[in-house]
């Protein structure tokens, strides 16, 4: 059965949110669920399972929820999961974008702007081949955003998965930039004990991230069998008002 008529009115009801309205709608979905991730630290068993969570909370805000045509009349919505990044990069060390070496990373979730999504075709949209770039003068993506979920404390390995998703972030940013909005979010949940060495990872990672300051990252950790509140951490340029540590 054919829905397209109305999807189509859908879509013109919905479609006339601002980018920075849809931005405001997304950290508000971010928040909601770093609060659920506080209140049932084992709601979300993998990282997986926060993305699914996330959508939850984006299905209650139909801008973000919308679909629209793409240019040959397709229809798409504006969030995508592993999405192509529009550059090559060493994933260990993205220091750089690169142009011939290295290969594309994905990012965990994407927002794409309507006006991208309406002015591509949606094969080139999709973004496969890099050859087939669109025209980036503007930039195609709202926001990018990165996502970890650790079951366990701090840990070198740890400290590099964060380093590589902040530079990758960071090279999303660097003009001309392919996003208007980074973001990484961190969940650990700890059962055990934490050490004097995790916590002197935690201040690696918090120093990254205060130089990372065009990043809007949060990092979330509960500790369900200890007697310890749960702990956040935001940095960057957040739209929204949030509270905190």
């Amino acid at each position: 059965m054919n829905n397209a008529p109305d999807l189509g009115s859908s879509v013109d009801r919905v479609s006339g949110a601002s980018g920075q309205e849809l931005l405001i709608q997304l950290e508000t979905a971010l928040h909601r669920l770093v609060e659920t991730f506080w209140d049932e630290p084992y709601r979300y068993f993998t990282e997986a399972d926060a993305h699914v969570g996330l959508q939850t909370w984006v299905a209650r805000r139909p801008e973000l929820a919308q679909m629209l045509r793409t240019a040959d009349g397709f229809e798409t919505g504006l969030l995508h999961r592993e999405y192509p990044t529009f550059f090559r990069f060493h994933d260990r060390s993205p220091t750089e974008r690169l142009q011939d070496t290295g290969s594309r990373g994905h990012y965990d979730l994407v927002v794409i702007d309507p006006a991208h999504v309406r002015s591509q075709p949606a094969e080139s949209l999709m973004n496969r081949r890099i050859e087939d770039r669109a025209d980036l003068s503007k930039p195609p993506l709202l926001a990018a955003v990165e996502f970890k979920l650790f079951t366990r404390g701090w840990s070198p390995l740890r400290v590099r998965g964060v380093r590589s998703d902040v530079g990758k972030l960071r090279l999303t940013l660097q003009s001309p930039a392919h996003a208007r909005a980074a973001y990484l979010c961190v969940f650990q949940r700890v059962a055990s004990r934490t050490s004097t060495r995790s916590d002197n990872h935690w201040r690696t990672v918090r120093k990254m991230l205060e130089d990372a300051s065009d990043i809007r990252a949060v990092v979330a950790v509960c500790w369900p069998k200890q007697p310890r509140e749960p702990f956040v951490h935001y940095s960057g340029p957040w739209i929204t008002t949030v509270t905190g540590n």
